[in-house]
């Protein structure tokens, strides 16, 4: 399954491409059949296709030239090229059962020492070969691995890695006798990557730190063929806050709960972009077009990064509302957004329209981390306030009492007598916002009181809340008739709560 750092490397490499005119190239590394899991091909398919980094070739994509691109199904590809290096004594045949090769790591791990094969296989006579060949012994192909001391390998033991740059491993480290092929004939990362890099016209390998290591051995394998070593990159690792590793087992891991948690996929792939790459300026907020646009592998960092949900959280914010003022993006959000409708309000979804939505999204866009929170954001949009409550108690005590119902009597009227120039005016939302522009003002006039108490007594009727969108703004978003209704809700529960003696109060 897709994970944050998995889909980090998808991107530099995606952005390498498109940046410089190459191709995308989807590949599946399934030959460890102990670790497949069902379905994980498809889930990375879908991954990559909602984050928008569509692959030029892979699985049901792409020419048949470089062959299939799931590793399980070219098999005989691999198997020749091991055998290439047998007869070139790049590599030779290992019948060492599992008995002696823990026996092997034990004693190093005793020791102190990096466990190593001991070659001790590779000492064999063409006839003891055979002869085990003749009992069907299983046995592995192992690459022999150039001595890093030899001047004949310094080139491979000396490189330089596009983000860690000058690169000399002395030994033993990066120089054992790694298994190419196993003995179920399946190859190994090391082999697999490889060839296939070679015969899929491979110029930068961006991968994982994690592989650092082996890359001298990766180098002398193509020296073995005789092949151009691509360059190399390698990203250091994802970190969680604690300093540890993120992994698959992390809840921030895998790609799969960002997506059901309702992340844009602009803003997860612009956070994970952030992530060990810097763009060598102050803006932080991009587009897949943009970064296509500006990524160099001159800004890749050798420091390792903290996966941090607030960054992620300020960038969907910002996504967000960029997406919600894209009249092309807006109807689509509004969609997702009423669908999780029945699990984010009590109200009936059938009562809420999808137009409704768009409009309550583009008033509170500035507010929303995901487009579902606009119905525990702005509940009030959605259905009448509950005027009981201590937030809209708090609204009532920055206005005198006795001028509670002057003020919502006079906002009453003013909207009857305003209600025919709507009306007959522009549908238009910033018509019809100008229009309610200074209405607090004239109901102010009216009931002789300061505009700042009208603004709080229409907003405690209209939300019951002390802060919000903009009074224009909401007088602009109901109709006339919910106005009225919530106006006279308004005046009915502070003459109810007069007459019983009970809330509201301000003592």
């Amino acid at each position: 399954m897709l994970h944050l750092g998995g889909l980090r490397t998808a991107l530099f490499n995606y952005l390498l491409a498109r940046r410089y005119g190459g191709s995308f190239i989807l590949r599946i590394e399934d030959t460890d059949q102990k670790r497949l899991v069902p379905g994980a091909t498809e889930n990375i398919v879908r991954a990559l296709e909602w984050a928008g980094l569509s692959f030029d070739e892979g699985p049901g994509k792409g020419s048949g030239s470089s062959g299939a691109y799931f590793q399980s199904q070219r098999g005989n590809i691999y198997y020749e090229h091991a055998h290439e290096l047998l007869k070139k004594g790049a590599a030779y045949r290992c019948f060492c059962d599992a008995h002696r090769l823990e026996s092997l790591r034990a004693n190093s791990s005793s020791q102190g020492r990096m466990p190593m094969y001991d070659r001790h296989c590779l000492y064999l006579s063409q006839r003891q070969i055979d002869e085990k060949l003749r009992a069907g012994e299983a046995f592995t192909i192992r690459m022999f691995s150039p001595n890093p001391a030899d001047p004949g390998s310094a080139d491979v033991a000396r490189y330089n890695d596009i983000v860690y740059g000058s690169m000399h491993f002395r030994g033993p480290a990066g120089f054992d006798d790694a298994v190419l092929l196993k003995s179920d004939g399946l190859p190994t990362y090391h082999l697999a990557n490889v060839v296939d890099d070679h015969l899929m016209g491979i110029t930068h390998v961006l991968r994982g730190e994690e592989w650092l290591m082996s890359t001298p051995k990766h180098r002398a394998l193509f020296k073995a063929f005789g092949w151009d070593i691509p360059q190399y990159a390698h990203l250091p690792l994802l970190m969680n806050s604690d300093g540890s590793k993120l992994s698959k087992r992390n809840k921030d891991g895998p790609m799969q709960g960002y997506i059901d948690e309702g992340y844009l996929p602009t803003a997860v792939v612009n956070y994970v972009a952030l992530l060990g790459w810097h763009p060598g300026g102050y803006e932080e907020v991009f587009t897949l077009k943009d970064l296509e646009g500006v990524f160099s592998l001159g800004g890749l960092s050798r420091s390792k990064s903290i996966v941090s949900r607030d960054k992620l959280d300020w960038l969907n914010r910002q996504h967000l509302r960029r997406e919600i003022n894209d009249p092309t993006r807006l109807p689509a959000l509004a969609a997702q957004a009423h669908a999780k409708l029945p699990q984010s309000s009590v109200l009936d979804p059938d009562s809420v329209s999808a137009g409704t939505v768009e409009r309550a999204l583009y008033l509170c866009s500035d507010r929303l981390l995901f487009a579902s929170d606009i119905y525990d954001a702005a509940p009030f949009l959605f259905a009448d306030p509950d005027l009981g409550t201590s937030s809209s108690t708090q609204v009532l005590q920055k206005v005198p009492k006795e001028k509670w119902l002057p003020i919502l009597m006079s906002a009453n009227d003013a909207i009857v007598e305003k209600s025919q120039d709507i009306k007959e005016g522009s549908d238009r939302v910033e018509d019809i916002e100008q229009k309610w522009a200074g209405f607090a003002k004239e109901v102010a006039a009216s009931a002789a009181v300061p505009t700042k108490h009208a603004m709080m007594m229409l907003r405690f009727a209209l939300t019951g809340q002390s802060s919000g969108p903009k009074v224009p703004e909401l007088l602009s978003f109901f109709s006339t008739d919910t106005l009225l209704r919530r106006l006279q809700h308004a005046i009915q529960y502070i003459k109810s709560a007069r007459n019983s003696n009970s809330k509201p109060s301000t003592q």
